[in-house]
């Protein structure tokens, strides 16, 4: 899959000229697609195990989105939030009876639900007198780029160039139920985890960790948000990863999957965890259009059905058995494939000759486009609806890409 030389090149060179560099320029420049299926410009095609970052629920171009959006976009595209509007009522009604939440607040993506939730944290423990105003994040955990969400999420590279962040955020071990008793205490006003830490490469929260955390925010009175932004829109199996669990919080966060590529994000509460809230406390001009929740009912519809989410569940073992037998054929260097549902990683082992990086390029290179995970791992991200053929096709690539990086043995060359 290496590059076409004759294939011009003043997109990228556009996008060093004009892009503040905030990424890695220039960048593979994709041209159209059709579910888990996607080319470049230079006519090359490649399997997307990204999905836009686990964005794109039914891959690229679903048979479908494109007419609803754009009939809506015909007779209602903007209203800002001064006015109600069908699509918009329609989704509330859906997300509250898919997850028994009361309340929604829609916005425009996953960070602006973290930022409100975590604000709304702070608002409760006002309107009831609490003194503290605490929250608690843990370690490895991801909840995005403004200022609020940025607090609240574990990496010191990311964190280091705009501190002094909000403050009042502190973080426990992950994982870690000991540390609970005296991190979350009567100071803490909310308290902020994802079931699966995407992030940092498909990370599962230990079994009964979930429940030991809800367990002590009711013992101190703490709200319990969930980050289900990565997680949520069935991408585990479940509507919400929490289902897994059991457990229940307060105010749950969801983004990426539920616009279907639209911007849209959305903060599920219950009545009890909205009562506190009041008109000008928080707002948004563009969250929750027409355009987008039109868009979002479309998502919600076709996957919070039972028979879905159960094929969903399926195809997550499937790919992840497939993941874990490459790591069985490579054990020098591959550590470790983990995940829940289509949301999955494979961690590189300390000292192999490659990095999450490197793999991504080689897995590129073998036409399979993956996204890292943290330091060691890369993230594996294949379309709700992908096939068991299609799953197969990208561990092979995977494979093949792992291979491309082993150092030649000197017995194979001599």
């Amino acid at each position: 899959m290496a590059a076409d030389p004759e294939v011009p090149t003043a997109m990228a060179l556009e996008e060093l000229e004009l892009l503040a560099p905030l990424y890695p320029l220039p960048r593979l420049a994709l041209d159209k697609g059709r579910g888990a299926w996607v080319s470049d410009r230079a006519g090359r095609t490649y399997l997307d195990f990204t999905c836009g970052i686990a964005v794109n629920a039914f891959g690229h171009a679903p048979r479908g989105l494109a007419a609803v959006v754009s009939k809506q976009m015909k007779s209602l595209g903007h209203v800002s939030n001064l006015y109600s509007h069908e699509p918009g009522i329609a989704l509330a009604r859906a997300l509250t009876q898919a997850t028994g939440y009361e309340r929604v607040f829609f916005c425009n993506s996953g960070t602006e639900g973290i930022e409100a939730a975590l604000k709304f944290a702070r608002a409760r423990a006002h309107a009831l007198g609490r003194p503290g105003r605490s929250i608690v994040a843990f370690t490895g955990g991801f909840h995005g780029r403004t200022g609020f969400a940025l607090s609240a999420t574990w990496n010191p590279e990311y964190r280091a160039p705009f501190e002094p962040l909000v403050p009042g955020v502190r973080f426990l071990p992950f994982g870690d139920v000991a540390a609970l008793a005296e991190g979350i205490d009567t100071d803490t006003c909310g308290v902020i985890v994802e079931p699966v830490q995407g992030e940092a490469g498909a990370v599962v929260a230990p079994p009964g960790f979930l429940a030991a955390v809800r367990k002590r925010c009711d013992e101190v009175g703490a709200l319990l948000v969930l980050d289900e932004v990565q997680t949520g829109v069935g991408r585990t199996g479940h509507f919400l990863a929490a289902t897994h669990t059991g457990v229940r919080a307060d105010v749950t966060v969801l983004s990426k999957a539920l616009g279907g590529g639209l911007p849209l994000g959305a903060v599920l509460l219950t009545a009890d965890a909205a009562k506190p809230l009041s008109a000008g406390m928080h707002g948004t001009t563009f969250g929750g259009n027409p355009v987008a929740t039109a868009a979002g009912l479309w998502i919600v519809e076709r996957v919070n059905r039972p028979a879905f989410l159960a094929r969903v569940r399926k195809r997550g073992g499937r790919l992840l058995s497939r993941l874990q037998a490459l790591v069985a054929a490579h054990p020098d260097v591959l550590a470790e494939a983990r995940g829940l549902g289509l949301l999955c990683g494979v961690e590189i082992k300390e000292g192999a000759p490659f990095s999450p990086k490197d793999l991504v390029a080689a897995a590129r290179e073998q036409g399979l486009l993956l996204v890292r995970g943290g330091d060691h791992a890369v993230r594996v991200l294949p379309p709700l609806d992908v096939d068991d053929k299609t799953i197969d096709e990208g561990i092979e690539r995977l494979g093949r890409a792992v291979k491309a990086l082993l150092p030649v043995r000197e017995e194979a060359v001599s």
